[in-house]
């Protein structure tokens, strides 16, 4: 009888260490958010309104802010700054980070702070477009006075997206593998509207991209995909400071 109640004592102890554990475990940060939302890329666009007469002063700090961050933030990947090439005033900011903590630090950084403080002087307005990465892939860039950036949307028909996404995705990863033009090519849709896609990508030189629009997988894309878009707006860009780490080879949801 004494041995039962002890052997009885003993699981009742042992379930009601687990039951504890399991509540620590449970509570703990790691477990509050999801592993795939902790890990995920950090894609934002954000469409900049630049005051008058302060572009060169835009450039300015575009230049020191990417510069630093992309260097000694770890987990900034990619930090690019354009302008429509008919509208100067217009500009973009497309970031790239490894995930949200790494975007958070680098909101808590130097470099993020010295931008803040410069900013109202130079922008009169920004819109936040926060974007779910698709496809990203690029190369190291070494920007010179040749290289060229292409801002594309293109609206998907919902009853396509699935079928889109299986067409554009290894077509953008054949262009980086066999172009030596092909600097980056990102596609990501938006948070708020899942079949409205942006696509972001650099290349080498004008002459890179129009090998590229003539290569094979190209042209089947735009054969393949010709029905499936609603409408499609290629912004005229160029650039005004681009710098990535380089080496980033992920399709997020594979």
């Amino acid at each position: 009888s004494n041995d039962l109640n002890s052997n009885v004592s003993k699981r009742s102890l042992v379930k009601k260490s687990l039951m504890l554990l399991i509540c620590i475990l449970i509570s703990s940060p790691v477990f509050a958010t999801k592993p795939d939302v902790l890990d995920k890329s950090v894609m934002n666009l954000f469409e900049i309104g630049v005051r008058p007469d302060r572009g060169n002063d835009f450039a300015d700090v575009a230049r020191q802010t990417i510069s630093a961050s992309v260097v000694h933030e770890e987990g900034t990947l990619a930090m690019y700054a354009l302008q429509r090439s008919d509208h100067p005033s217009h500009a973009f900011m497309v970031e790239l980070y490894e995930n949200e903590s790494a975007y958070h630090k680098h909101l808590n950084g130097d470099p993020y702070k010295a931008f803040a403080a410069r900013a109202p002087d130079i922008i009169e307005r920004k819109n936040k477009i926060i974007l779910e990465p698709q496809f990203l892939g690029d190369k190291h860039i070494i920007p010179n006075e040749r290289t060229i950036n292409n801002l594309v949307i293109v609206e998907v028909k919902p009853e396509f997206q699935t079928e889109f996404k299986n067409i554009v995705m290894p077509e953008m990863a054949e262009s980086l593998k066999v172009e030596k033009g092909v600097l980056a090519m990102y596609a990501a849709t938006d948070s708020q509207t899942p079949n409205r896609w942006y696509f972001y990508e650099i290349y080498a030189s004008e002459e890179a991209y129009q090998l590229h629009r003539q290569t094979p997988h190209f042209r089947d894309y735009l054969r393949q995909t010709a029905h499936m878009s609603a409408s499609k707006d290629a912004i005229p860009v160029k650039p005004v400071f681009l710098r990535n780490k380089g080496g980033i080879k992920q399709d997020p949801h594979r």
